[in-house]
């Protein structure tokens, strides 16, 4: 079996779709995080890392969502 290989969802609407996305992706997190503990950094570097990109990644998503309602209303006028 593929360890980084990511699984679809199931349903839109199972009760535990976010614990099966964390399910699904943990394989390749963990492969993520010990290439880099590999390549010479500590794991809690690795840890903070990866924490402060998926930060990143959802303000950029809510950034970019905020925009698109802006640029919505904008075009209605």
């Amino acid at each position: 079996m593929d360890m980084n290989r990511i699984f679809p969802p199931t349903t839109d609407r199972h009760p535990d779709r976010f614990l099966q996305c964390q399910e699904a992706m943990a394989g390749a997190f963990t492969d993520v995080a010990l290439q880099a503990v590999k390549a010479g950094w500590n794991p809690e570097e690795v840890a903070s890392a990866l924490v402060e990109l998926a930060d990143h990644m959802m303000l950029g998503m809510i950034a970019n969502r905020d925009l698109t309602e802006d640029l919505s209303v904008l075009r209605r006028r």
